[in-house]
């Protein structure tokens, strides 16, 4: 089969990793791959991933020449609008392969407005579209950067804006699938993501009283880095065994921010590194007694570092959230998708002062995630959606055109003639959506 596969591909993306691995595997069963780079600018700041498969610029191959030479055109969706934004050219042209590696998409469709400047009438024109009148004062705080990204992740994370744009969606977690099929006229699917862990050392016995505890990725409000930091001020017995490692890009201001949060903890033990290299993030990750994964509110589709973070055998503190409210119960240390201080506090002083329940947990949660977030489930799953999809392309195709016809005709979805002829449409392939 041939497949265009539209996706970052720069070293910076964790979408670029993983699909430079599932290009790979579906290659190894015989697939012919076009990899087609979707970042906005030609050249990234780091060099590109490197594969046998032949790689070019979205700019560079217009859709109806990718759509005529390829079997399925399967489109990769992040948050990001810088990494992902040749991903519209092929979803507007054509019944694609959606993966939704965010559940909440809001900023890849305010900076869409914002490179095709097409402001706010356009803004809560898509927003009223998809979700209808009730959330449009909120949309309008959003446009103004005013509105707190929990309650737009709630009520507008607009990945229903693009699902509904693509032939088949697939999702990584359960938790945004009702999202997806309120949207995606075609099949849908989950499959667990595949992130393929570095070569770390097992877990150490801790040296001295010391406790390391790591936050890896791009430093933003909702890696919960300030919780951990209350949290140990909040004890006498963590503050003084306890240091915090910060891992990731650190944006001056939330650089500048944590650092406040500090000084109101009474707490100084905290390194913030700053983006570092692969090496020294191995190193990192080796030197870390605890990782934490915690997030509030959760945004991704499903994580990297936790996949990670567990298939390096290093005991992971997640919020009872989206796709870790997955993880099972005994393998991860989970706090209230709140993240409430005490609650963190009481975690943190557990976990300090039981060695044991750290490496009994962290063994047992990378034997799991081996296991389960394979390059092989992942691409059985795939092949089969795709399957599905080039099977319900005939339909798709029919009901967008019936769909052009009725709007020519000044008829809206909500009328109930259109309830009846899907009905009747559905009945007539046998299909179930």
């Amino acid at each position: 089969m041939k497949i265009a596969w539209v996706t970052p591909f720069s070293q910076r993306s964790a979408i670029g990793r993983v699909s430079a691995a599932i290009t790979q595997t579906l290659g190894d069963r015989g697939h012919e791959v076009t990899i087609i780079r979707s970042e906005y600018d030609r050249f990234d700041a780091l060099p590109g991933l490197t594969s046998h498969f032949p790689i070019f610029w979205w700019h560079d191959l217009p859709p109806s020449v990718v759509e005529t030479q390829n079997d399925v055109v399967i489109v990769n969706f992040g948050d990001q609008y810088g990494f992902h934004a040749g991903t519209m050219s092929y979803a507007d042209a054509m019944p694609c392969l959606g993966i939704f590696h965010d559940a909440y998409l809001y900023s890849f469709f305010n900076r869409w407005i914002a490179y095709h400047r097409l402001g706010e009438d356009v803004h809560l024109r898509e927003v009223r579209l998809t979700y209808g009148e009730g959330p449009l004062a909120l949309a309008g705080q959003a446009w103004r950067d005013n509105a707190p990204v929990e309650d737009i992740a709630e009520n507008i994370p607009m990945i229903e804006w693009l699902a509904r744009r693509c032939g088949a969606a697939l999702a990584h977690s359960r938790f945004y699938l009702p999202r997806i099929e309120n949207s995606c006229p075609g099949p849908i699917a989950v499959a667990p993501l595949f992130f393929d862990g570095k070569q770390v050392r097992p877990l150490p016995a801790r040296s001295g009283q010391e406790v390391v505890i790591t936050v890896i990725g791009v430093l933003n409000p909702n890696k919960c880095a300030d919780g951990i930091i209350k949290a140990i001020g909040a004890s006498a017995l963590l503050k003084t065994r306890c240091r915090v490692r910060l891992v990731g890009v650190a944006p001056d201001a939330e650089r500048a921010r944590l650092m406040d949060v500090c000084a109101q903890a009474q707490f100084d033990r905290v390194d913030i590194l700053g983006e570092v290299a692969d090496t020294a993030l191995v190193a990192e990750i080796e030197r870390a007694d605890i990782l934490s994964c915690l997030r509030k509110p959760v945004l991704e589709g499903a994580s990297a570092s936790a996949i990670e973070g567990m298939k390096s055998g290093r005991p992971i503190i997640v919020a009872d959230a989206g796709f870790y409210a997955d993880l099972p119960d005994d393998l991860v240390f989970k706090v209230s998708a709140a993240v409430e201080i005490a609650s963190l506090t009481a975690l943190l002083e557990r976990l300090a002062q039981d060695e044991g329940l750290c490496r009994d947990a962290a063994l047992r949660a990378k034997d799991w995630a081996m296991r389960t977030f394979t390059a092989k489930a992942y691409v059985d799953v795939l092949e089969d959606l795709i399957a599905q999809l080039i099977d319900a392309n005939v339909r798709l195709a029919l009901a967008k055109r019936v769909g052009h016809e009725l709007a020519s005709l000044g008829i809206s979805d909500s009328d109930p003639a259109v309830a009846r002829l899907a009905e009747t449409m559905t009945g007539l392939f046998g299909g179930s959506r």
